[in-house]
């Protein structure tokens, strides 16, 4: 029988303050070999604050991370062996495509024969092969992006920290490239994490996305079960989920509520009481057919409909509540 392997990162309790107030308060998590984490949250969430104490450019205040059973405490970040890529970049202008690359690989003392099959390695891996010579000030910005991201690879580190590195491109490139980037990644086994507050990028590169607001680590899970089951409202209305209505759980598992009694599916029998009913906007159609007994119904006022291609973005009012609703484009919605 083959028990589960350690996790290469392991963070206890973690807890950081800034001018006495609270940056991060009491974060665990664990991480496995080639596993890649994205944290998720708002600006000011302690998502940076988390990156920068694991890769050691923070002093720790309360708890412990551990890397491959190491307490990382003592060891400073030269000798941690962690890539590190920035939004910024980072790259140096007088240098070219092929010295920023090869930059790492001097600090480690690679033999040059070594260093010229890395460097040919990475730049074919994000897809610059030829560009050695390049100037950076020649190349755009998602070229410049896969340099940083082929320098920060080239020392085979063993973790790798990326902070928001794709925050300054503009969305259709972000689109193109977070899949690149994934892809990469897995290729070569690397265990990674990544900060962004774009959930669409999170839910694109991660193998598990953790949620932080306020400092407070709300959920960590994959990316399927974060978007289906958000696990408080905190999270729901970060990940955007608007419809979110308070009612009362019976013993027939119907939610009683303003918009009507629902019959809850079965993996949610066993709730009772007060609680917290959350409706995904892809939740609901319209249909125009009479209502049969086993469709739960909501009926109100269509404020408004919106066109946005592959579906209609609807605000309907229910009695005091305002649902929102992102409906097929068939049947069309009046």
């Amino acid at each position: 029988m083959n028990s589960k392997p350690e996790p290469i990162l392991e963070v206890r309790n973690l807890s950081n303050h800034f001018e006495g107030q609270p940056l991060l308060q009491d974060v665990s998590f664990s991480l496995d070999r080639g596993e890649i984490l994205c944290l998720l949250g708002p600006s000011g969430s302690g998502k940076t604050t988390l990156l920068r104490l694991i890769g050691g450019l923070e002093s720790q205040e309360v708890g412990e991370i551990h890397f491959n059973g190491r307490n990382l405490a003592r060891i400073p970040p030269h000798q941690r062996n962690f890539g590190m890529m920035f939004q910024e970049y980072a790259l140096f202008p007088h240098k070219n495509v092929w010295q920023n690359v090869s930059f790492g690989l001097e600090m480690q003392a690679c033999s040059p024969a070594e260093k010229e099959k890395r460097v040919a390695s990475m730049l074919e891996m994000v897809g610059l092969g030829g560009f050695e010579h390049r100037k950076i000030d020649e190349l755009s910005g998602g070229e410049r992006q896969r340099v940083a991201l082929a320098r920060s690879l080239a020392p085979e580190p063993q973790l790798l920290l990326l902070d928001e590195p794709l925050g300054s491109l503009d969305r259709a490139l972000r689109d193109r490239l977070t899949g690149e980037i994934r892809n990469i990644l897995k290729g070569l086994g690397v265990t990674a994490i990544f900060v962004t507050h774009d959930q669409a990028e999170a839910f694109s590169i991660g193998d598990k996305v953790a949620v932080l607001h306020n400092g407070i680590l709300q959920q960590l899970d994959t990316p399927e079960d974060l978007y289906r089951q958000p696990r408080n409202e905190t999270v729901a209305r970060f990940l955007g989920f608007s419809n979110l209505i308070q009612g009362k759980i019976d013993a027939d598992n119907v939610f009683h509520s303003p918009v009507g009694a629902l019959q809850l599916p079965e993996y949610s029998r066993g709730l009772k009481g007060l609680t917290t009913l959350l409706i995904r906007p892809e939740g609901a159609s319209f249909d125009r057919s009479e209502n049969d007994s086993t469709t739960n119904v909501i009926s109100g006022t269509v404020l408004s409909r919106q066109f946005h291609g592959s579906r209609y973005k609807v605000e309907l009012q229910c009695g005091e509540i305002q649902l929102r609703f992102d409906l097929p484009i068939e049947p069309v919605p009046p």
